[in-house]
């Protein structure tokens, strides 16, 4: 480890940047790293001996030094539980940027952003163009501390989550307690521009690809893409957490909108235990019709859904305003639903300059800006339509 360090020492470029190239310069690195710095990890494939700590850190960021997350792969110690069981663990620090890696092959945790008492909560973890692949448990996970402070300001973006298969039946739950991003207590995170790929339990029960839960706050879910998961964006948990508070909810003032959604064995859309939560402009196609594209039940209360293009059923209960959504058989409006691509067809006539503005989703998923008039579902149709261009009609 001293010629480690000393190998590290000669590849520090400046006082803000360290270069890696090794495994074992990598877990130093980390460990010594000062506020402000930056860690640039040459190409290559690391099988991490120890898990990566940022602790009681500030202004840190881990990244390739390429900028291509395909070249550098953190390894953990595989899908079956060899060590380290996480990759990356983030406690008591803020302003964490971990961006263009390849993040793989981990029993546990991808990403761990865990609240621990004694310890400030972490705040501004942001998670940019990395690759999560073959994450058994979670490829990131949010913990909270007792005190029930917020993680403040995050996010995750541009992110590419991936299982090539499914787990165990010994695991936890008899193998359906997987997800991608599994997190708790945020205040004022956005996960946007993420595609998620086979995130499957064993039995057709795995968690929600997007699982936010446990009195979370102005949460944002946008612009994400799913295909095969079993559950695709979860905001809510129809049971008490750990700590349970009376009377808390799971999901206060959050927004779910402009995603695109293929859904595998259970559903596209959980809502549960929120107050005041916008569904809007997403497009969800079930394979199977008689499949539940949205599903809002238990201590549901301010829930708007609309303009929500939906190929199979929507179920609700309690307190909910939906409008200008269209729910049933609409085999023919996508142009290849099942490989993921839910542009609008020709058949799509009735979606087609049907909704009402919302404020709160100005442009569709692809960032095509929404006029008075505007297509249901997650994407404006760029083709001419109803016989206009779709620049003389917005």
């Amino acid at each position: 480890m001293i010629l480690g360090l000393a190998v590290l020492l000669a590849a520090t470029a400046d006082n803000g940047t360290v270069v890696v190239g090794t495994a074992e310069e990598l877990v130093a690195a980390v460990r010594s790293v000062a506020d402000g710095q930056t860690i640039l990890i040459s190409d290559g494939a690391y099988d991490l001996p120890a898990s990566l700590w940022i602790e009681g850190k500030s202004h840190v960021t881990l990244t390739s030094a390429s900028a291509d997350a395909t070249k550098v792969i953190l390894n953990g110690g595989g899908w079956d539980g060899g060590d380290p069981k996480d990759v990356i663990v983030i406690r008591g620090s803020d302003h964490v940027t971990i961006s263009h890696l390849t993040i793989a092959e981990a029993r546990l945790y991808g990403v761990k952003v865990e609240g621990v008492d004694g310890l400030p909560n972490p705040s501004e973890i942001h998670i940019d163009h990395c690759r999560f692949l073959d994450i058994g448990t979670r490829a990131v996970k949010g913990t909270a501390t007792q005190d029930r402070n917020h993680m403040r300001g995050g996010s995750v973006r541009n992110c590419h989550f991936e299982n090539t298969g499914t787990p165990g039946a010994d695991w936890l739950f008899d193998g359906d307690y997987v997800s991608s991003i599994d997190m708790m207590y945020l205040d004022g995170w956005t996960f946007a521009d993420n595609d998620f790929r086979n995130i499957r339990g064993a039995n057709g029960g795995g968690r929600g690809a997007i699982f936010i839960w446990n009195q979370s706050r102005r949460v944002i879910v946008e612009r994400n893409r799913f295909v095969g998961c079993d559950r695709s964006i979860a905001f809510g948990n129809p049971s008490e957490p750990t700590n349970y508070e009376d009377g808390a909810l799971h999901n206060y003032d959050g927004i779910i909108r402009n995603n695109v959604i293929v859904v595998g064995a259970d559903k596209g859309i959980e809502l549960v235990w929120l107050e005041n939560v916008l569904v809007a402009h997403n497009s969800i196609y079930c394979a199977i019709p008689t499949s539940r594209g949205i599903h809002a039940f238990q201590r549901v209360h301010g829930l708007r859904m609309l303009n929500n293009l939906v190929h199979g059923r929507v179920e609700t209960e309690g307190d909910v305003v939906a409008e200008e959504n269209i729910i049933g058989d609409l085999t023919d409006y996508f142009v290849d639903a099942e490989a993921g691509d839910l542009r609008l067809t020709d058949d799509a006539a009735d979606a087609l300059d049907a909704g009402s503005r919302i404020d709160e989703a100005p442009d569709d998923i692809d960032g095509v800006p929404r006029g008075d008039r505007v297509d249901i579902g997650a994407h404006e149709r760029r083709q001419t339509h109803m016989g206009r261009s779709t620049e003389e009609s917005k």
